[in-house]
Formats: structure tokens, sequence, C-alpha cells
């Protein structure tokens, strides 16, 4: 890859095509823009091209058609999709054809910029794996999967994690169980000066307290009975880059006593040696409980918690940030099965739905297992567990009674649909985020229902 990655820009309106190029050279990229998609596939270069951004509607050939075509001449290739702004069927399809992430209308030109140093990361990471075939080193799993997302909410902890990334600030990541906390600490150690040095992960919780020290500060030869060797511990390990203590929480008080230490004086007392150690380690702890409550409860130190929360950081879970779902299901399909994969779209509608208590390691589960079990190619909803078909809403509400009784003659579930939802837009004056709280559904599902049922929204 040159210095200064190298981008494709396909985008047939004049104005916004220079207003993008402009900004995009602006921020370090060397674009290659045109007008068609025909030119597009002219100009594509396996080798030079790090990146493709095109828009859906062109001139000539569709854009999910160069989308498609480009994959089929390369299939690590990275490619974003522009969508007009509300068109999640079209993002859909996107994905389903192999895009990276789709970018909505109009393009902020600060959103797209973050998206794009992922997608750069994400190439990087398959030419990483493709090496890895060839019988070169790479790292474990959780260290090859990039932070994929398409959500508000996960964009605006990356630009946090950007902003305190070349400090040396301690760094606590809150969020439930499965959210990706690890994935965001690797984002704020790879976004550092530190980036060349060690990251190194020391699950708390997994590890029992006896062992817990000596994992963490080492110990000398002959320290305790069963030492037969030397540990350098976790600390050494990581010197000169980042330390991440997951579930911090779980750490007993008198091992958050050394970690203290190690904070305020930067040196670590190695179990069974004379003299503490020197050690330049950024630390990043992760927790999914509440440390202040845990401080009520004498369970947790508060001077620690001081030391530990300069900038927190927060990680929504996935019911808050629904927009990745499609994006995360299709990243996973792609990595984890060896033929492509399409989705039907009701697909889309049931997971949207569902509340996904075990957030991202959920939904990779289901994934894994969907690809396990499937009978084809092509999921539809019968591929779907019974509980994220319903989305666990009858389950939670087994009371409800219709306000009307069933005709004798039976109905049309597509029509009442719309007639419900065309009432709701109705009675909320047309305001669509409004009809979505009211009908207790996603934003997305109602648009593309919107569509679906050609509703018209005036």
């Amino acid at each position: 890859m040159s210095s200064s990655p190298t981008l494709l820009l396909v985008e047939d309106d004049d104005s916004l095509r220079e207003i993008m190029t402009f900004n995009l050279e602006e921020a370090g990229w060397q674009v290659v823009a045109v007008a068609t998609g025909s030119e597009a596939l002219e100009v594509y270069d396996t080798q030079a091209h790090d990146l493709v951004i095109t828009d859906v509607r062109l001139p000539d050939i569709d854009g999910l058609e160069v989308l498609s075509r480009i994959r089929e001449t390369n299939p690590k290739a990275v490619v974003l999709v522009i969508t007009a702004h509300g068109s999640l069927d079209r993002a859909v399809e996107a994905m389903q054809r192999g895009a990276f992430h789709y970018i909505e209308k109009p393009v902020n030109s600060r959103a797209l910029e973050a998206i794009l140093a992922r997608a750069l990361e994400h190439g990087e990471l398959l030419r990483q794996n493709e090496r890895l075939q060839q019988g070169e080193s790479a790292e474990a799993e959780v260290q090859d999967q990039p932070l994929v997302t398409a959500s508000p909410a996960m964009t605006e902890v990356l630009r946090l994690v950007d902003r305190v990334a070349d400090s040396d600030a301690a760094v606590l990541i809150r969020g439930e169980s499965g959210t990706g906390k690890e994935l965001v600490a690797r984002a704020l150690h790879q976004r550092s000066y530190r980036s060349d040095e060690a990251f190194v992960a020391v699950n708390c919780a997994a590890i029992p307290e006896e062992l817990l020290e000596s994992v963490l500060f080492g110990h000398q030869e002959g320290a305790f009975t069963g030492a037969s060797s030397t540990n350098q511990g976790k600390f050494r390990a990581a010197d000169g880059g980042t330390l991440f203590l997951d579930e911090i929480g779980e750490m007993s008080p008198r091992l958050q006593s050394k970690l203290l230490r190690v904070l305020q004086q930067g040196e670590v007392d190695v179990v069974g040696a004379s003299r503490p150690v020197r050690v330049d380690v950024r630390i990043v702890a992760a927790t999914h409980q509440d440390l202040s409550a845990l401080i009520e409860e004498d369970r947790f130190r508060e001077d620690l918690y001081y030391r530990l929360n300069v900038v927190p950081v927060d990680v929504p879970p996935l019911r808050k940030r629904r927009e990745d779902i499609p994006v995360l299901v299709r990243f996973f399909l792609r990595k984890y099965s060896e033929s492509a994969i399409t989705v039907d779209r009701e697909v889309d509608e049931q997971l949207l739905a569902y509340d996904w208590p075990g957030n991202v390691r959920e939904l990779k589960n289901l994934v894994q297992r969907i690809i396990l079990l499937r009978d084809d190619d092509h999921l539809t909803v019968d591929d779907l567990p019974a509980a994220v078909r319903s989305g666990n809403e009858l389950d939670r509400s087994p009371g409800v009674e219709l306000p009307f009784a069933l005709p004798a003659g039976g109905l049309d579930l597509r029509q009442l649909e719309k007639a419900v939802i065309t009432a709701a837009l109705k009675k909320m004056d047309g305001n669509q985020s409004a009809t979505a709280r009211y009908l207790n559904i996603p934003r997305h599902i109602l648009l593309y229902r919107l569509e679906k049922y050609g509703i018209d929204t005036d």
C-alpha cells in the first residue's frame, strides 16, 4: 500500500463529486474520481485502489452492479455505497452484495472519515488473513476483527477514541457484556503512538485471585511452591504498549491496592523480587458493572476508580444501535462462511426487532449457528430461532387482546399492517420518529414498511 491510500470515487453529481474529492484529499487520500459506472470498471485496479465509494444511482450502470462486478474481480475489495436517506432496502441489498458499509446522503464529511478509517483497517486485516493462509503469522481472532459499525452512537464512541488515543490518560470502558469493549480498547491502542508495541489483554474475572497477582505482576523462580521458572507478568509484557484489564470490577481489594501503586509509581512489585521494576504502560480497563455501586459496598477502591476513570467511554448495547445489526450480520457471514450467503429482507426485520440481551456476541454466535444448520445459501426467517423470530414481544406481553373481532372469512395480514401504520402515521401528524415510538418498533423498520407498502408519508 502507498503511504497515502488511494480511493476510487464513483459519483455522477458533479458538485458532490468535487466536494467529496476536495474533502478526501484534505484528509490525506489520493482520489480517482469518475462520473459513471462504466468508467469505474475501466479504471479500477486491484493493486492501486485501497477502497471504492460508489453512489447507487448512476447514469449508466447501477451502483450495486458496480459493487458486484468489482467484487467479482477482487473478492477482497472494500466497497462503500452511497444511498439516499431512508433507503434501507437499498442499503440492505448493498450489504447482501458484499459492501463494507453504506453511507446516507447528505454525506457528512467527519462521519465519512471515521468510516473510511475503519474500512482501510478492514482491508489491511483481510490482507493479513491472506498472508496467514500463505504461512505468515497473525494474532488471535479477536485481534483481526475490525470494529464494524454503521450507527451514530458507535461513531461517537470512535470519535472519542480518536481524540484521546495519543494521550497516556487511563481509559475506563463501560458497557454490557458482549458489546465489544475489547474491540474498542484495541481500536484505542491501534490509533495511539504505542501501536507498534504490545497490546496485552487480561480478563480479571477468568483468573483465580491467587494466580492473578502472578499473571499481572510476574514472579521470580522459586517465589512460591510451583514457581519453577521466572514469569515476567503482563505488565512487563505490555511495557511500552497498552494493558487491557477486562472486568476490572472482579479484582480483589488486595490486588486493587497493588494496581493502584503501579498507576501511582510506574513500578511493578514482582512476586519474590527484592526491588520493584519500572514499567511504561497505558492502562485501559473495562467493566459491565456499576463501579460506583461497588464503591458503596466497599468492594472497589474509590481512589483506584478515579485513577482508572480519567476518560470514561460508554459502549452502547446493540439494541440502542440497531443500525449495526444488518452490517454485522453480513460481516459475520463473510467471516465464517466459505460460500456467499444471501439474506431475505424479512430476516433483517426480525433481527432488527429483537432486543439482543447478549449483544454483539449473541449475534455472532447466532450467525455461526445459522451457517452450520442452514439448508442452502439463502437465509429466510425459518432459519432463525423462535425467540428471535418473535422478537420476544409475544413472550413479554402474553395478555394483549385485539381491539376488534377477527372476521370469520379471514383477513389479509399485510393489509391490516398497512392500515395500522397509516392510521398511526396520521395520528402522529406524519412524524415518522413519533410513529415508530407509538408502534413500539425501530425507526428503520417503520421506514422499510412505509416503502414496502407504498404508504404516502405526506
